[in-house]
């Protein structure tokens, strides 16, 4: 059997440690000389921030300010995955990065659904160690990701310093 990885999805929380997972991710990709596609996942205000922010602010202000925030949060969004690309790849001659994408959803669902997408052999992925009572009460995306994925998923550890 002849074993490669063509594409490999990096999914990333923009947390301190996420440059680390962007260089396991590059490693890969530069071994297997793959495409990397990096994605981020804005998740959707709760039902019940939705609601507050619907109680509270008119609909004609948040119409009118609708475009002009989603385009500032993406706009830094982008701009952060840009550093962290940067600081990621730093000295490296090579950047297999295919894409980047900033997608609105719950993030296993999304990440899930963009694996597909791209064909990704991997999906990589940061892993903050929360112990099973911890994933079963607050949920994991890695968790979630995990069971779910129908291609094998790195969980790079984060959190952690040693």
């Amino acid at each position: 059997m002849d074993y490669a990885i063509r594409a490999l999805l990096c999914a990333t929380d923009l947390g301190p440690r996420g440059p680390d997972v962007l260089r396991h991710a590059a490693g890969l990709a530069r071994c297997f000389g793959a495409r990397l596609h990096i994605l981020h996942v804005i998740e959707p205000p709760s039902d019940f921030a939705q609601f507050w922010i619907n109680t509270t602010v008119p609909e004609e202000t948040r119409q009118a300010h609708e475009t002009e925030v989603y385009a500032s949060v993406h706009q830094a969004l982008r701009q952060r995955l840009d550093a962290y690309c940067l600081e990621a790849l730093e000295g490296q001659a090579e950047n297999p990065i295919a894409d980047i994408q900033i997608i609105e959803g719950p993030p296993a669902r999304v990440i899930l659904e963009q694996a597909r997408r791209i064909d990704a052999e991997l999906i990589v992925l940061g892993s903050h160690g929360h112990s099973a009572i911890g994933e079963a009460v607050l949920g994991s995306v890695a968790h979630k990701v995990t069971m779910k994925a129908t291609v094998p998923v790195l969980l790079v550890p984060i959190g952690h310093r040693g």
